[in-house]
């Protein structure tokens, strides 16, 4: 029995440390961005997240404004 035990620890221990090696082999393999593109990346991110906020609560003004032309919500 302790030897079955045994050989199925090293065949896990063996396919962990597999997995990892070709975990950091495909990490190798990416194109990490520069700082330029990191920070042209984010300053997009954040203006499409402000104009959808604004195009968002526009919206929401609009709804509430028509909802209280037809009486209907507080």
């Amino acid at each position: 029995m302790g030897s079955d035990e045994t050989v199925v620890r090293k065949q896990a221990g063996a396919s962990a440390v597999g997995y990892f090696r070709g975990v950091w082999s495909e990490l190798k393999k990416v194109r990490w961005p520069t700082r330029k593109e990191l920070t042209n990346y984010t300053v997009t991110v954040l203006a499409v997240c402000a104009i959808m906020f604004v195009l968002t609560y526009l919206f929401d003004l609009l709804v509430t404004q028509g909802f209280q032309l037809l009486g209907i919500g507080t």
